[in-house]
């Protein structure tokens, strides 16, 4: 099987990419940077086309957006017009299957606390591949992935209040807490979302499936893994002069999992655990 993956330097891309290859697929890179195919996905004319087919597009690049008219736009145009481009790419490499990674942020609604620019553009991501691929008959499948994280720290821009606990946690120092609200997050593993990812596509499995942790943990909770991980003891404070921190709405569909046979494994203590043993063999 030869599957094409959209997002040469993006760490989730990497990590699918890696896992088929340990399979025996065959795997390209499609981006403006590293890639094996040059690939802009915001320029969506006179884009030159592989002079090869491949079976599966695996799109992956985002946009997080920010605060300015310019983060904004720029945010639409990667992830709805992108991703339009990169159904457009599918189409002419003759695939028959598309896998978009969107995010659980794609259900948040006007009002909902952490609704922005990066929810509603991801929204639209999913509604530009759902036509495009009915229009072109091509098999679809759209992942809504929570918080992903990895052992090195290449996810830190996205998840620093993570990293931060186990800097925390490694250092033996106290960690502070916004607000006086214990919240509730979701955590997955990026070896996990890689494994989902490639089962979905070892299996076909068409449609539109949220993927989460089965078990959501409090922050407390995550302070305690940290330290338990890394043999050190602190406290945890919470800054009631703050704003809470606020919950994240829970994943009760996990229908997928038992649909490709695997369901994630690896919960915060061992995370914690996995990222301590990186450190260590890197210093």
């Amino acid at each position: 099987m030869k599957v094409l993956v959209v997002g040469s330097t993006a760490v989730i891309g990497r990590a699918v990419a890696e896992r088929l290859v340990a399979l025996g697929e065959e795997v390209k890179l499609a981006g403006r940077r590293e890639a094996d195919i040059p690939f802009d996905l915001t320029t969506w004319c006179d884009q030159p086309t592989p002079d090869e087919t491949f079976e599966v597009v695996v799109h992956v690049v985002a946009d997080f957006g920010g605060s300015k008219d310019e983060d904004y736009i720029r945010a639409e145009l990667v992830n709805a017009v992108g991703t339009l481009s990169a159904c457009s790419l599918a189409h002419r490499v003759q695939a028959k299957h598309f896998v978009l990674l969107s995010s659980i942020s794609s259900t948040y609604q006007a009002g909902d606390p952490y609704y922005g620019i990066y929810a509603l553009t991801k929204r639209h991501s999913e509604e530009a591949a759902q036509f495009f691929c009915e229009e072109r008959d091509i098999l679809l499948t759209i992942l809504r992935p929570s918080q992903v994280y990895d052992d090195s720290g290449a996810c830190r821009r996205h998840q620093a209040l993570f990293y931060l606990i186990a800097d925390r946690a490694q250092a033996g120092q106290d960690i502070e807490l916004f607000g006086a609200h214990d919240a509730r997050r979701n955590y997955l593993h990026i070896t996990e979302l890689a494994e989902i990812i490639v089962r979905v596509i070892q299996g076909r499995h068409a449609g539109l499936f949220t993927c989460g942790h089965p078990r959501y943990v409090r922050l407390t909770e995550m302070a305690n893994a940290a330290y338990a991980a890394f043999g050190s003891r602190g406290q945890v404070h919470f800054i009631t002069g703050k704003p809470d921190l606020v919950d994240l709405p829970e994943i009760h569909d996990h229908a997928l999992y038992d649909r490709i046979g695997f369901w994630p494994r690896i919960d915060i203590w061992e995370g914690y655990r996995r990222i301590k043993k990186f450190r260590e063999n890197k210093s």
